[in-house]
């Protein structure tokens, strides 16, 4: 049997939290022939058990708490902390929530219908120091390097808030305001897309798993995915995905849940 025909035989569940955690400890720069096979089992059980319910944020939880120990032990390191991050690295790259959503549109097409992104390319990396903090100073170092100007400020080792953070250093910053949705103070995308095109890089503040966090918002990309029933009827659904250079992934690209976006705070930076 090829491999092919074994993988063909798998819940894909399965076969996406493998490959999930395999992604996870690569940026997490423990990937090693040692924790090679640990890994692909953790994702593996990760992924199958996130399956367990319906509810994005309850089959996140699940798998961040599998592959945060599961890593924590092959690591053979702290569990606290290796859970934090790998939930957050995981979290952030939305490997978690796809997994029970990856065997229901396995074979869907989403199509880009708006890309907000900044004009002079994407965000360059900074990693924060530690998993804690600094991922103000980090975020802000990103931003200034896009903007070609050097910083004078090194808040590393403690957290900040990154208005005054920009203000510390000159930079012409504010918290944008958000809009009223049903009821609900909410950021708008397409809103602060219009930032990004103009050439005004953004920072977002959320609630990462109960920590503040701060990341550099990157792109925003708007989507639409046409589903056809078994009757031939179709429906049509929109999403928005935010894509982040975040410093507890080692300053990597990725994505983060939308409703943290809609919750968060936005600051903008003008050049």
């Amino acid at each position: 049997m090829t491999l092919k025909e074994i993988t063909n035989t798998l819940p894909a569940s399965l076969i996406k939290g493998a490959a999930a955690n395999l992604a996870i400890q690569a940026i997490g720069k423990n990937l090693n022939k040692k924790t090679f096979l640990p890994t692909l089992l953790v994702g593996a059980v990760g992924g199958e058990l996130s399956c367990l319910s319906d509810n994005k944020y309850l089959s996140t939880i699940i798998a961040a708490s599998v592959f945060g120990g599961g890593n924590a032990l092959a690591n053979k390191a702290s569990l606290p902390r290796t859970m934090l991050k790998y939930a957050a690295i995981g979290t952030a790259g939305r490997l978690m929530l796809n997994i029970p959503a990856a065997v229901a549109k396995r074979d869907t097409k989403w199509i880009v219908l708006e890309d907000y992104h900044l004009p002079k390319g994407n965000l360059n990396p900074k990693s924060q120091w530690g998993d804690e903090a600094g991922c103000a100073q980090a975020t802000f170092d990103s931003i200034a390097e896009y903007l070609g100007i050097t910083p004078t400020t090194d808040f590393y080792n403690d957290g900040y808030d990154f208005s005054i953070l920009c203000k510390k250093n000159g930079f012409n910053a504010y918290d944008l305001s958000k809009s009223e949705v049903d009821g609900k103070k909410k950021n708008i995308p397409w809103s602060v897309g219009n930032y990004l095109r103009m050439g005004c890089p953004a920072a977002l503040t959320y609630n990462n798993s109960g920590v503040k966090h701060i990341v550099g918002i990157n792109r925003i990309i708007q989507e639409k995915q046409t589903i056809v029933d078994k009757n031939g009827n179709k429906t049509e659904k929109i999403r928005w995905r935010i894509e982040v250079m975040d410093p507890i992934a080692y300053g990597n690209l990725v994505f983060i849940p939308y409703d943290e976006f809609e919750r968060g705070l936005v600051t903008i930076v003008k050049p």
